[in-house]
């Protein structure tokens, strides 16, 4: 064919559409599909990661927490469960300000947790013995341990929030809480569970409510949580009992710890080089130079007051009751 004709004549689009597979070679066709798809896995993905998470929480903490109301009671001898309690708070302030930062850098938000709760295991496991060396070291173990925890499941989930938010049109604040809120169901939910199971295995089949004998004079302002000998259920409990709350408490955390390695997804950016020692000086001065501003000091009291309020209304107010 001439050269001027084969210049002029319009293309075959019949043909050419027939020898052409749109959705290998068009790739403005198969965008929009493909990040539909992408976008769909990645909200799965955070979803996911938020709903294990949240379920690691609950089978681990709920043996935590039911053992940390069971201090002062299960615990009494020697003071060994208040001292234990005082050791893990104070710990965990100091862990608090200087270990997140530079522990979450250097392993990443998923060791950290899964770290936290192993140690939390631990914790829970130290309860089978009163020992002062074995639970005054699981106390410290778990104080450090708690702040890094605390940070790492925070940033966890903001990320998730994120990523989450990345692939709607929907306000980042009200994806956070949302994500938030499926945590703290959780947390609380620790608590009425974990009570739960403590008082089926540790109620006293042989004796009725009618062995608390307190008197109404003897109760509300005028109660002597020492004097409140005639409830039966501020005993201490028998080995078997001990051995069997525990150890269904530490059968949840195990299994809490095999569900976050296999199904906890890592952040993959969360990992960063830097100076460890750098950066606790870094906080440390920077918490110094925040004490100079009056304003967030005034808190301070306040959550002195609030931490005091809860361990008188744990340990004290509930004997009324118990």
């Amino acid at each position: 064919m001439p050269k001027s004709i084969q210049e002029h004549q319009l293309p075959n689009i019949v043909g050419d559409g027939l020898m052409r597979n749109l959705s290998i070679d068009g790739q403005a066709d198969c965008e929009v599909p493909c990040e539909v798809i992408k976008a769909k896995a990645l909200r799965r993905k955070s979803l996911r990661n938020v709903c294990v998470f949240s379920l690691c929480y609950f089978l681990t903490f709920s043996g935590f927490w039911a053992l940390t109301n069971l201090q002062s009671t299960m615990n009494a001898e020697g003071g060994l469960g208040d001292y234990s309690q005082a050791v893990m708070y104070v710990t965990a302030m100091v862990s608090s300000l200087f270990l997140p930062k530079v522990l979450i850098d250097k392993f990443g938000c998923r060791r950290i947790l899964i770290f936290g709760n192993v140690v939390c295991c631990f914790s829970i496991a130290s309860n089978m013995f009163l020992r002062w060396d074995l639970m005054l070291t699981a106390s410290v173990a778990f104080g450090l341990a708690n702040g890094p925890f605390a940070s790492a499941q925070t940033v966890y989930i903001d990320e998730m929030a994120t990523r989450f938010q990345s692939t709607i049109t929907e306000n980042l604040e009200f994806i956070m809480a949302a994500f938030f809120g499926m945590l703290t169901f959780s947390i609380e939910n620790t608590q009425v569970w974990g009570n739960i199971i403590s008082f089926y295995v540790l109620k006293n089949e042989n004796s009725s409510y009618a062995g608390n004998l307190s008197m109404p004079s003897e109760c509300g302002a005028n109660f002597f949580p020492s004097e409140n000998d005639t409830n039966q259920n501020l005993d201490p409990p028998t080995e078997y009992q001990r051995f069997l709350l525990i150890g269904i408490y530490l059968g949840m955390g195990l299994l809490s710890v095999l569900i976050m390695v296999f199904f906890l997804e890592p952040l993959n950016n969360d990992i960063k080089a830097g100076s460890g020692w750098k950066t606790i000086l870094e906080r440390l001065v920077s918490a110094l130079k925040f004490l100079r501003n009056p304003h967030p000091c005034l808190l301070v009291p306040l959550g002195i007051y609030i931490g005091m309020e809860g361990s008188f209304y744990a340990n004290e107010v509930t004997q009324l009751s118990i």
